[in-house]
This record gives structure tokens, C-alpha cells and sequence, in this order.
């Protein structure tokens, strides 16, 4: 897989992502390495547990998570076109997102009965879309495995992805060549995204340009992201 090689060879174990969650005081940290081999997983869970493909699209409904990002990234590398969910979204607003396509959505277990019926996103057969639950568990532990119960129907994404393999044998475009424009390197601060352009610019713009990206997620003070800020050596921020 030739999309995280400029940050392997540069320098497989530094820090690349980091995503601090402040309303459980959660920490994760993402080399190069980890990154490439949660994208491969992600990638080819897509492709032979999903049956996606180019012609595809995933839809991300879940807040500011690691577990987003490397949805997204993994989407990205096996050429599958994703989007990020109006973060305004509510319960009482699935009528304004009926016409919502996608084959299959990641969202948390509370939102499950929202999808498996088709009322806010369906295939482009007109079929409910596939629906894989994402907990907040910081260490990715399905729902299951996090003490829930997992809905008929619904796919318990941390299970279900630490089945597959390391390596992603797909073509893949390296990430400098998908963002040329992404700027300079830089350790890059932000609050997360709420649409796939934020997410673009936070997480996508500062790994192609060979940096790193920390975000911080939940109500936080200017007080502590200055903080975060100093204790993880940024250099930019949004």
C-alpha cells in the first residue's frame, strides 16, 4: 500500500495522529505504522466484509474519533467514496436527510434504529444500507465486547475488523499526490471536523504534507488547548 509511504520511510514511529478525547480524558497516539495497518484492516473489511467498490459510497455518522479518522482514511485508500454526516443532525431531522445515499453507514449503537429502517440514508437500490456500530471505547473494543447488546442485523465493527489482515494488496495513490496543495509539514492543533472538507483540512492536508495531526475532541478551555498545544510540540493550528 503506497498511500502512508512518504511517513514510513521518513520515519515509521513518530507520532502522526493524535486524537484526545476530553470528555473521557482519553490519549491515543497514532504512528505511521499503527495508522497504516488500521487502514489496511479498514480497507479490506470495505471491500470483502461490505462487497464495496468504487462505485460505492460509505457514509461516517460518529462524532470526532480515532475511530472516525481511520474509517475515513481506510475508505480513502481502497478508492471508496465516503462523507462525513451533518454533525447538526438530529434525531427529529431525518426527513431533511432522506434523500442521503449510501451503502453502508459507520455510526455509534444509539443511532442504529435511525439507519437499519432507511428513514436518514438508503443504498442506491433503495434498500436500508448496511449499518456497522462504532462504540467510543478508546482501545476499540466492540459492542459487545464493551458490555452492550448488538442490534439483529448490525455489524460490530471492533470484531469484525481486527479479523483482517495487516496489509492491503489494492492500488493505492500515496496521500502527496491526492493533496499536492496540502502546504508545508507541520504539526498541526484543531477541534476536529464537522464535514469531510474539515476533515480534509485537520487530519488529510498535514499527513500529506509529511506532518501530523493532533485533534482534540469535546468541550475544551483556550486554557487547555494551550496545554495540549505545548505538551505535544504543535506548530500550527486552526
Amino acid at each position: 500500500m503506497d498511500m502512508l509511504n512518504h511517513l514510513l520511510n521518513a520515519d515509521a514511529a513518530a507520532p502522526r495522529l493524535t486524537v484526545y478525547n476530553e470528555s473521557t480524558g482519553a490519549r491515543m497516539d497514532f504512528s505511521a505504522q499503527t495508522l497504516e495497518n488500521w487502514v489496511a484492516k479498514i480497507a479490506n473489511m470495505l471491500e470483502e466484509e461490505l462487497e464495496l467498490d468504487d462505485d460505492s459510497a460509505l457514509l461516517i455518522d460518529l462524532p470526532v474519533t480515532w475511530q472516525a479518522a481511520v474509517i475515513a482514511l481506510g475508505a480513502l485508500a481502497a478508492g471508496i467514496e465516503f462523507d462525513f454526516a451533518n454533525s447538526s443532525l438530529a434525531d427529529d431531522d431525518a426527513d431533511a436527510a432522506s434523500q442521503l445515499q449510501a451503502d453502508a453507514v459507520f455510526t455509534s449503537p444509539d443511532k442504529f434504529d435511525l439507519y437499519s429502517v432507511g428513514d436518514i440514508a438508503t443504498s442506491f437500490d433503495g434498500s436500508a444500507p448496511d449499518v456497522v456500530l462504532v462504540t467510543d471505547d478508546p482501545f476499540g473494543r466492540g459492542v459487545v465486547e464493551a458490555g452492550g447488546e448488538l442490534p439483529s442485523g448490525a455489524i460490530d465493527f471492533g470484531p469484525t475488523v481486527r479479523f483482517y489482515g495487516d496489509d492491503y494488496f489494492g492500488q493505492t495513490t500515496p496521500l502527496p499526490e491526492l493533496f499536492p496543495d496540502a502546504g508545508t509539514a507541520s504539526r498541526l492543533l484543531s477541534t476536529g471536523w464537522h464535514d469531510k472538507e474539515g476533515f480534509t483540512v485537520s487530519v488529510l492536508h498535514p499527513l500529506a504534507a509529511g506532518g501530523s495531526a493532533v485533534v482534540v475532541s469535546g468541550l475544551t478551555t483556550a486554557e487547555r488547548l494551550q496545554q495540549i498545544a505545548d505538551n505535544e510540540n504543535t506548530t500550527a493550528r486552526l
